[in-house]
């Protein structure tokens, strides 16, 4: 009997903590601006209609989730976010802390999660599996759908209650229990559909459009279906009766005629191009030069203010596909590794960079396809390698802030420098914490001063340190950081030049010839990339150009810092040709940090010729001689 006392209290106690977390839940308020799949809603359009207020202040961020091209989804003050090592995390908007019962095992993937919010499930696609969850974290279903392909950044769709997806070339249709509806052979695995009215809509991936009925499954075939147009990895977005795709250019088709009712280009086309937005007569798409472009809906004709300006360089994975919100439009800019705000088509700063923010990871890709979502105020970004940032709109009570490294010197030789501490607008800040850890790991909160004395971490190279300040209502700052140079000699920049095997600087040698280099400058024992490219004109923050094939990549630098007698070309081809060592190896030519060897001869570092006429003519004349004297002899 006591045995059974005891269990029961227990159960009691289980049941009622269970139904004090319900009951917290429940008490979040409810968000009206939702943004549950990962173009928002069933048309893929991308849009919000609530208006963004600047500056935006990064209010949380966690690097918890795995991030690789994954996206997030948030619905009533919870924001859901897939991630590539298996995992579905929720995090509390308001706070950015975990959800009880999160993160749950899913399965590899690059995608999103998708929020059925009239029955409370939580979608994921996963490991040729679509799986369910409550929004508690417990499992409601899983069903095997087959190969889902990359799927990069985006998810199944919800309409009325149903979800959809496309896996192991299916499209297919499920109720929220779980039972299939239908499905229908389609091709493409690596992207998903949008819908329209009584349609689904479906990039086939290798250049058409396909179209299904919403309720049978059945393909619609004739009448201008399927539409052939250029491949890619985008999603259409349908709205307002038309299609708009991203191929080779930006496509807008009529979605009951398959006709094709205008194209534009729009900044080039690659493998993973991002998704257009549409919203308010216009639609926004990101090109892989790194340009914002914006168009009339119904003619094509590029809006006032757009293209922009140049957000990334071109090619710098610049695969996002961008969000609007009201009078704004968000992208994650490429390999910068910034959300940037611009003024949406139609205000008084259309096109125009209002605001951008610096994320942080040691992933080099950046933004790559992560592309930002929107809801109650809070503008989410997700970054390769760096987790969930939530940037809040100007809710927040001050503006401004800064830190500064050594009087803003470009470089240093002391470990030890003096930081410039800028708290902004807000007079009630007290306290402020700093690392070389943009996550803070480790870091303390101390009480706010105008300076600081700080030790920079041990090792010559690039130092970047961080600030955070926090006020006495707990109010957090944006993170501002500065940058500076550790060296053991800030007095020179790194040199190179082409040499012959004694070391001795030689700018012209002979076709295949072996090429040497030398050079002074450089951190101790340290090893470089390095490019020997056909001659360029050279301009800062140009992308370096391929290297000459059969050249070296690498150059090690000896203890004293310079670059030894090191062979870099063994048999040398007919040309003129540069140098150029990557001392930050970001793949750009950065004047004043990189080295470079490209003005030595015929605006060249160096060349190579064809042997002089002596150097070929007396050989042979020796041997024709030889000829005629020993056919003297045969005579």
């Amino acid at each position: 009997m006591e045995r059974k006392t005891n269990k029961n209290n227990c159960s009691f106690a289980v049941i009622f903590t269970f139904s004090i977390l319900i009951i917290s839940m429940l008490a979040i308020p409810v968000y009206a601006a939702d943004w549950p799949m990962w173009r928002n809603d069933q048309g893929s359009t991308g849009a919000s209609a609530e208006t963004i207020n600047l500056p935006l202040t990064e209010k949380w961020h966690s690097s918890a989730p795995s991030v690789e091209e994954n996206g997030a989804v948030v619905s009533n003050g919870i924001i859901y976010m897939s991630t590539d090592d298996g995992k579905l995390y929720a995090f509390v908007v308001a706070t950015g802390t975990v959800v009880p019962g999160f993160p749950v095992a899913t399965g590899f993937n690059y995608g999103s999660p998708a929020i059925d919010v009239s029955n409370q499930k939580v979608y994921a696609l996963a490991s040729s599996k679509l799986f369910a969850f409550n929004l508690d974290g417990t499992n409601a279903w899983t069903q095997t759908v087959g190969t889902i392909g990359t799927n990069y950044n985006e998810g199944p769709v919800i309409d009325e209650g149903y979800v959809y997806i496309k896996a192991g070339n299916q499209l297919r249709k499920y109720s929220s229990t779980g039972v299939l509806q239908w499905n229908s052979t389609t091709s493409g695995t690596n992207t998903q559909p949008s819908i329209m009215g009584n349609y689904v809509y479906s990039n086939s991936e290798y250049g058409q459009i396909r179209k299904y009925d919403k309720a049978t499954g059945a393909e619609i075939i004739g009448g201008g279906f399927p539409i052939s147009t250029s491949s890619g990895a985008s999603v259409p977005a349908v709205v307002n009766g038309k299609i708009f795709f991203k191929g080779t250019q930006t496509y807008a088709y009529d979605a009951n005629t398959g006709a094709l009712l205008w194209q534009q280009p729009s900044g080039g086309d690659s493998t993973w191009s991002g998704s257009p937005a549409v919203y308010n007569g216009v639609v926004y798409v990101y090109g892989w030069d790194g340009v914002m472009y914006a168009f009339d809906e119904n003619t094509g004709t590029p809006m006032a203010g757009f293209p922009s300006t140049i957000l990334n360089p071109s090619g710098d994975r610049n695969w996002n596909s961008p969000a609007v919100a009201g009078d704004k439009v968000f992208i994650g800019a490429g390999t910068s590794q910034k959300l940037k705000v611009l003024g949406a088509a139609g205000t008084a700063n259309a096109g125009v960079v209002l605001e951008e923010h610096l994320a942080f990871s040691t992933d080099p890709q950046g933004f790559d396809l992560c592309s930002p979502i929107i809801s109650d105020g809070v503008v989410f970004a997700m970054l390769d390698g760096g987790g969930l940032y939530a940037y809040f709109d100007s809710g927040t009570i001050w503006i401004g802030g800064a830190i500064v490294i050594e009087n803003d010197e470009d470089c240093t030789e002391s470990q030890d420098v003096t930081l410039d501490l800028d708290r902004g607008s807000n007079n009630l800040v007290t306290e402020m914490r700093i690392s070389e850890d943009p996550f803070f790991a480790g870091a303390v909160w101390e009480p706010y001063a105008t300076n600081k004395m700080w030790t920079l971490s041990s090792g010559y190279e690039t130092k970047t340190v961080y600030v955070q300040y926090r006020d006495s209502n707990g109010e957090l700052s944006n993170v501002f950081n500065d940058q500076i140079e550790y060296s053991e000699n800030c007095g020179a920049t790194p040199s190179v030049e082409s040499a012959d095997t004694d070391g001795k600087k030689k700018d012209t040698f002979v076709q295949g010839q072996s090429i040497y280099v030398i050079g002074s400058n450089y951190d101790p024992s340290t090893t470089y990339d390095l490019y020997v490219v056909e001659d360029t004109t050279w301009s800062d923050h140009l992308t370096i150009p391929e290297r000459v094939s059969l050249t070296a990549k690498w150059v090690t630098s000896d203890s004293s810092g310079n670059l030894p007698v090191t062979k870099i070309w063994d048999d040398s081809v007919l040309g003129t040709y540069d140098v150029i060592i990557d001392v930050n190896s970001n793949g750009i030519y950065d004047v004043g940090i990189d080295a470079i060897d490209d003005m030595d001869v015929n605006n060249a570092g160096f060349s190579t010729e064809v042997p002089e006429f002596p150097t070929v003519a007396l050989p042979m004349a020796a041997i024709l001689c030889l000829a005629f004297v020993f056919q003297r002899r045969k005579d």
